[in-house]
């Protein structure tokens, strides 16, 4: 703790010695034929990054404009009356500017002049890679998961689980602000958000020392509008696989406040078949045990949402936000699996039979609550923010499993098992941003994580018409931990050159208690970490929207309280336990990127980047005993180890093609190395992926949209993940002006997606493959009452700043 705070303190005040100061720009408009200063133009400043509106003013009766308050910076300038040409021309701001001198050339007159340009799909801004979702049309009809899929770098898998460059450990955030859902919670937010609710999605595969996580950062920014209205949108979403879910939005908003309820149900019924085999060896590279076994699965969900978000302008310069929501789930599953299973040693031994697990009374249920205060100085962008967050995802139910053996002689078994999981947690954030004087930018922040976990698992075998539980298969545990974090980062902008260097410390106490429920094999365990995280960024960006990029940032990992933990948790075949001399392991990133904007083609970006971990953290697969368990019986267990080394290599190219704004075909490619040295054993795999998407807007009223998707075979620590691939083709259009719209998906056309993982451990190798029902049709609703302008807030439940999970 002290040394965080030293750390912190320190820095602080080696930058805060500087005042605030930013730019005045003071210019004349005048006809260029004529010389008369002309009144009531609009002048304009927009970001170089992006085109977005930053400052504005118009001219006086005297043809005369000042725009105050302008951070340095490079921007494009802009000016507009009706009967006049646009004028737009590059301006540089370093210091104040009073006689910029604006020449209009008479034209055409129109009825409305908008001073936005086009903007590109993809641009790049300090560490930022932004994917502008609003401006592609081809996922206006899916979902965030589709969104996500075009982000540079990111995959969404059939389950939902989000990777970013196949690394699981991404932070998602939500306007800006961490969103601190579990993983659970964070599936149900993805697939019920719509895709035309996001304005754009923020990639930050390098993050600075601003952010805490190791694995990269996805912000997805939604669209928020205020005006004096309200609406009520109702619809539906429907698959063949079965899936329908209901929905419909209330929002009711003025110039101060905006209130948004939010309700949706959803029903579905998923298929899965899958394969896979299994071969333990012994000391002398015999084999112990052999499985291969065939799955079919069904399982049937309900479940829904609802949600309330309140947003206050208290005033110009001060906004407060506060949310909550709950989304329950009743779920019912049902796996077959026909095991082939022989033991060779110490004699050879056919045990072959057919599992049956049942689960008809699955329960979890998910909320989330929480509030965010800003408050801004004045208008150079000084600003102090609040936000507190508290989310918990809790299950529970009774499972059935029947084991019918093919041997005659060997008796029925039938068991019940019964899992109970809480996971709450929660956070306090406070972030200060400061200008400075010639265009620096402080911010420092403070975060407080708190969370735990509790789980219960407990199995009883039938015997004499009656349950009888097993004691080293029913066990607890529970997990408690709070962090302490601080950071500083200090921003410099001059001419299209952007620099930023950060500085993070984290502190963090860890506690855990595992025991079985008979009392007996409790573990405890308490640990406390703290590290730093250093970070350079460097950005350049021309005139005409090429970006550079060079990035640099070393973090840490620590392990987590169950892989610390000596407590065993026993399976059928085998048992997993922690290993309390676990180090903290440490990476070194390192990226370039270029990104080019091309007026009338579209977009071309490149991204290389090299990634060194150090003691990284891996689980390996052993051959060992259990006496307490299984007796003499040679087993498989799982352990978390320390890999030696492992590096990471590789570059991604993003081609976008946008000859008109009918058509818009986008590509992109990744190819990275992967490899690693551990007990004196290396390897290294080169893999690949690619995505084709194109959209046209055919007869100017129906939208035609194809996607096709293609990742190889990826290696882990004896490990390679099977490739999955597929093809989606899609149609949607508007009726009776926009009021309602219709779209139409055929989701894998040829059915090829599959996903599973084959492992080559000395000990321990498997293959296996799962192949859910992922050909479907859907078909999807709308129908909208009341005004247009806050349809994307009612679809999702968004207000003006709030960031918290909304759905």
């Amino acid at each position: 703790m002290k040394r965080l705070l030293f750390v912190m303190s320190a820095i602080v005040a080696m930058v805060t010695t500087v005042a605030a100061q930013n730019m005045t720009v003071k210019g004349a408009v005048s006809d260029i034929r004529t010389g008369e200063p002309l009144p009531y133009v609009n002048v304009g400043l927009m970001r170089m990054s992006d085109t977005v509106f930053v400052r504005g003013a118009a001219t006086d009766i005297d043809g005369v404009f000042q725009i105050k308050d302008v951070t340095p910076g490079s921007y494009l300038l802009q000016a507009s009356i009706v009967g006049y040409d646009r004028f737009v021309k590059t301006l540089d701001v370093h210091n104040d500017l009073d006689n910029v001198d604006i020449k209009l050339k008479g034209g055409t007159l129109l009825e409305t002049v908008e001073i936005v340009a086009e903007r590109p799909l993809y641009v790049m801004d300090g560490e930022k890679n932004m994917y502008n979702a609003k401006e592609d049309p081809s996922i206006q009809t899916g979902t965030a998961s589709d969104a996500l899929q075009n982000a540079p770098g990111v995959e969404v898998d059939a389950e939902g689980n989000i990777t970013l460059r196949g690394v699981s450990s991404v932070e998602i955030w939500i306007n800006d602000r961490p969103s601190h859902m579990n993983q659970e919670a964070l599936k149900q937010y993805i697939k019920q958000l719509p895709a035309n609710a996001i304005e754009r999605i923020e990639v930050i595969t390098n993050p600075s020392a601003r952010y805490s996580t190791s694995g990269g950062v996805i912000n997805i920014v939604t669209n928020q509008k205020i005006t004096r209205n309200e609406l009520l949108c109702v619809g539906v979403r429907a698959r063949t696989s079965p899936n329908v879910s209901p929905w419909a939005s209330y929002v009711w908003a003025n110039e101060k406040v905006d209130f948004n309820f939010y309700l949706n149900a959803d029903y579905s019924h998923h298929k899965m078949e899958g394969d896979g085999s299994s071969t333990l060896f012994d000391a002398n590279g015999d084999t112990s045990r052999y499985q291969h076994h065939e799955t079919t699965g069904r399982s049937k969900n309900i479940g829904g949402y609802t949600g309330l978000n309140l947003n206050w302008n208290i005033s110009g310069r001060t906004h407060l936000s506060t949310w909550i929501g709950l989304y329950p789930y009743w779920g019912s599953n049902r796996n077959v699996n026909d095991f082939e299973y022989k033991e060779y040693k110490p004699d050879l031994r056919d045990l072959g039979y057919r599992y049956d697990f049942r689960n008809e009374d699955g329960f979890g249920w998910g909320g989330y609550a929480g509030a965010w205060f800003e408050h801004r100085f004045d208008t150079t962008g000084r600003k102090l923010s609040f936000s507190f967050n508290s989310n918990t995802w809790n299950n529970d139910g009774w499972g059935y499993e029947t084991f019918a053996y093919r041997d005659p002689l060997r008796d029925t078994l039938m068991r019940r098992t019964y899992s109970d999981n809480s996971n709450p947690s929660g956070s306090l954030t406070l972030n200060y941003t400061h200008p400075l004087r010639n265009g620096f930018e402080l911010e420092v922040g403070a975060e407080m994580e708190f969370g735990g976990g509790r789980r219960c698992q407990r199995l009883d075998t039938l015997a004499s018409g009656s349950y009888v539980q097993v004691s080293l298969r029913s066990y607890e545990g529970e997990e408690r931990g709070t962090g302490l974090n601080g950071y500083l980062t200090l921003q410099k902008r001059w001419g299209g050159f952007t620099a930023k260097l950060g500085m993070r410390g984290e502190q963090a106490w860890k506690h855990s208690t595992w025991n079985y429920l008979d009392g007996t094999g409790a573990v405890r365990v308490d640990t406390a970490f703290f590290g730093l995280v250093p970070s350079v960024h460097l950005s350049y960006q021309t005139k005409t929207f090429t970006s550079y990029s060079l990035s640099y940032t070393r973090r840490f990992s620590t392990p987590g309280m169950t892989q610390l933990s000596t407590f065993r948790r026993f399976d059928d075949y085998g048992f997993e336990t922690g290993n309390p001399a676990l180090l903290i392991s440490y990476t070194h990133n390192v990226e370039a990127a270029f990104n080019k904007y091309l007026m009338g083609f579209g977009n071309i970006g490149f991204n290389a980047y090299f990634r060194s971990n150090t003691d990284e953290i891996g689980s390996m697969t052993y051959a060992g005993y259990a006496p307490e368990y299984f007796g003499s019986l040679l087993v498989n267990y799982t352990c978390p180890e320390n890999i030696g080394s492992s590096h990471t290599e590789g570059v991604e190219a993003n081609i976008t093609y946008r000859p008109t704004g009918l058509l818009n075909v986008r590509f992109n490619a990744s190819v990275f190395n992967y490899g690693y040295a551990y007990n004196g054993f290396t390897d290294s795999k080169v893999s690949w992926s690619a995505r084709l998407n194109v959209w046209a807007k055919l007869w100017g009223w129906l939208e035609v949209f194809a996607n096709a998707r293609y990742s190889s075979p990826r290696m882990g620590l004896y490990s390679l993940s099977v490739a999955n691939k597929s093809v989606d083709f899609g149609v949607s259009s508007d009726f009776f002006n926009r009021k309602l719209s219709v779209f139409f998906n055929v989701n894998d056309i040829f059915g090829m997606a599959e996903w599973g993982s084959n492992t080559t451990a000395p000990s321990y190798q498997t293959t296996g493959s799962q192949r859910y029902d992922s050909r479907f049709v859907s078909l999807g609703l709308t129908w909208r009452i009341g005004k247009m302008e806050l349809e994307s807030k009612a679809r999702q439940g968004v207000t003006e700043n709030a960031g918290a999970p909304r759905l």
